[in-house]
C-alpha cells in the first residue's frame, strides 16, 4: 500500500515538472493523433481540475498556509478575471482562449508551488526548466538569424523572410521581453557553485543571449537590461554596491556614447534593423511628434502614448473592465468610428499594465499590482539567504522582475503565449515558500537540541 501510494505520488511529481519543462514551447511539441494538440495543451486539460483540488487539500488538510498571501490575491485575480468575461465578453473561442490562457498560467504557479514542497525535485526541474529552455531558444535563434528562415508563424516571414530571430513568438519584442526575463537566471549561475570555471561558462553563455537581442532590435529588452541592472544595485550586499553603482555608470555612459554616436549620423546612412531601433531610442528622451501624412506614418513613442490616452479614457468609463481581449476591441472599435483618441489604427495595447487595466478594470489592475508586489518584496528578503540556492532565485528573480516592470510594454501582449512570465512567478512562489520551510526547520531544530 505505501509503494502504490509513493508510484501514485511520483507519477504526479513527475506529469507535473513535465508541465513546467514543456510550457515555453507551447504550441510546439504537437503530438500526433490528438487533432494539432501540443505536449503543453494536454498537460493542462490534465491538471485544470486535480491541480487546484490537491493544492487546496494541501493548504487545508495539512495547515500549509506559506505564502498564502500572493497566492490568495492571484487566485482572486483569476476569479475576477472569469467572472469579467461572464459578464463582459462576447462567449466565443477567441476571447475564451484568452481567458483560458490566464488559467494555464495560473495552473503554472500552483505547479511551483506544489513541487516547492520537495525542494530538490522542484530546483531540479526548476533549473532544468531555464536552461533548456534558454539553450534551445539560442540555436533556434542563431539558426533563423543565419538563415532567414523561421521555426513557426513569425512577424519577420512571408515572402521576404529576415534574418530577425523571434524563436517560439509570433514577433522579436516577444523574444527580446523574454530573454530580458532569462538573463539574469542564466548570468547568476556560478552562484549554485562558484568555481572560475562556472563564472565564465554564465559569462559566455549569457553574451550569447545579449547577441540574440540586440538583433532581435526589441527596444523594450534593451531596457528592460538597463532596469535589471538598477535592480541589482538594490539587491545586492551593501559590500558590492560600490563596484554595482560603478558598473552602471560605465554601462551608461557607453550606452549615451554609442546613441549618441548613431543618432549624429547621416541621415541617408542605411544601419543595420538593430542599430536603426536603437538608434530610435533617441526619441524616448527627445521626442517630436509630427501631423501623420500619407507620406509620414507616427513614431513608436507617439503610438504608444496615444494608445495610453485613449486607454485611459477607457479605464475612466469602464471601471469594472471590459473582460478578456476588452482593450482590442476599444480599439478596434474606435478604428472605425470617429474618436478624439486616435491610435493610428493599432489595436494591441503593447503595455501589459494597460491591457490588464482595460480588461478587468481597478480591481484586476490592483490585484494583480499587490500579487507583482508581494513577490518581489518576498524574493527580495531571501537576498541573504544562506541557503545559496535560494540565494540565486532570489537575485535573479527580483531583478529579473524589475526589469519586466519595463519589459512588459514591449510586445503587442505578453498575456498569451507567454508562459516565461507565468514561470518566473511561479520561480518567486516557490523561492518563498522554501525560505519560509528552511526557516521553520532550521527553528525546529534549534529547538529540538535545546535541554
Amino acid at each position: 500500500m505505501l509503494t502504490q501510494k509513493k508510484s501514485l505520488q511520483w507519477t504526479w511529481l513527475i506529469l507535473i515538472a513535465l508541465y513546467i519543462l514543456s510550457a515555453p514551447f507551447e504550441g510546439y511539441l504537437v503530438i500526433p493523433g490528438f487533432h494539432g494538440h501540443s505536449l503543453v495543451s494536454l498537460l493542462q486539460r490534465l491538471l485544470l481540475i486535480p491541480l487546484p483540488v490537491i493544492t487546496l487539500y494541501t493548504i487545508i488538510q495539512y495547515k500549509d498556509y506559506r505564502t498564502i498571501w500572493p497566492l490568495g490575491i492571484i487566485t482572486a485575480w483569476l476569479i475576477w478575471v472569469l467572472m469579467t468575461f461572464l459578464a463582459f465578453s462576447p462567449h466565443t473561442y477567441y476571447y475564451l482562449y484568452y481567458t483560458w490562457e490566464q488559467i494555464a498560467g495560473f495552473l503554472l504557479i500552483l505547479s511551483f508551488w506544489y513541487l516547492a514542497r520537495f525542494p530538490t525535485f522542484s530546483r531540479l526541474t526548476t533549473i532544468s526548466s531555464l536552461l533548456i529552455y534558454y539553450v534551445v531558444t539560442l540555436i533556434v535563434s542563431f539558426w533563423e538569424i543565419r538563415t532567414a528562415h523561421h521555426l513557426g508563424h513569425s512577424s519577420e516571414g512571408g515572402l521576404h523572410p529576415q534574418p530577425i530571430p523571434t524563436a517560439f513568438f509570433y514577433g522579436p519584442n516577444h523574444l527580446g521581453a523574454a530573454l530580458a526575463l532569462m538573463f539574469p537566471f542564466v548570468l547568476f549561475l556560478f552562484l549554485l557553485k562558484p568555481s572560475a570555471r562556472s563564472i565564465i561558462l554564465s559569462v559566455i553563455i549569457s553574451l550569447g543571449g545579449l547577441y540574440v537581442l540586440y538583433k532581435t532590435g526589441s527596444r523594450g529588452g534593451e531596457l528592460a537590461l538597463f532596469m535589471e541592472f538598477f535592480g541589482l544595485v538594490i539587491i545586492l550586499p551593501r559590500r558590492y554596491k560600490p563596484y554595482a553603482l560603478i558598473s552602471l555608470g560605465v554601462l551608461l555612459a557607453v550606452f549615451v556614447a554609442g546613441l549618441w554616436y548613431v543618432t549624429h549620423l547621416p541621415a541617408q546612412d542605411k544601419l543595420p534593423f538593430a542599430l536603426e531601433k536603437f538608434r530610435h531610442l533617441a526619441h524616448l528622451f527627445h521626442p517630436t511628434f509630427h501631423k501623420v501624412t500619407p507620406t509620414q506614418g507616427p513614431g513608436s513613442l507617439q503610438i504608444r502614448l496615444a494608445l495610453l490616452e485613449s486607454g485611459y479614457h477607457a479605464l475612466l468609463h469602464h471601471p469594472w473592465g471590459l473582460g478578456p481581449r476588452g482593450a482590442e476591441r476599444y480599439y478596434l472599435y474606435y478604428v472605425h468610428h470617429k474618436s478624439p483618441y486616435n491610435t493610428y489604427g493599432v489595436i494591441d495595447a503593447h503595455n501589459m499594465w494597460l491591457e490588464i487595466a482595460i480588461d478587468f478594470g481597478w480591481l484586476g489592475i490592483g490585484l494583480y499590482i499587490i500579487f507583482y508586489s508581494m513577490l518581489l518584496r518576498g524574493l527580495y528578503r531571501l537576498r541573504q539567504h544562506p541557503d545559496p540556492v535560494l540565494r540565486y532565485l532570489s537575485w535573479a528573480g527580483f531583478i529579473s522582475l524589475i526589469g519586466f516592470l519595463i519589459g512588459s510594454v514591449s510586445p503587442s501582449s505578453v498575456m498569451i503565449g507567454f508562459n516565461i512570465m507565468w514561470i518566473v512567478y511561479g520561480i518567486a512562489i516557490m523561492a518563498m515558500y522554501q525560505g519560509t520551510l528552511s526557516q521553520n526547520t532550521s527553528r525546529l531544530s534549534f529547538q529540538k537540541r535545546l535541554p
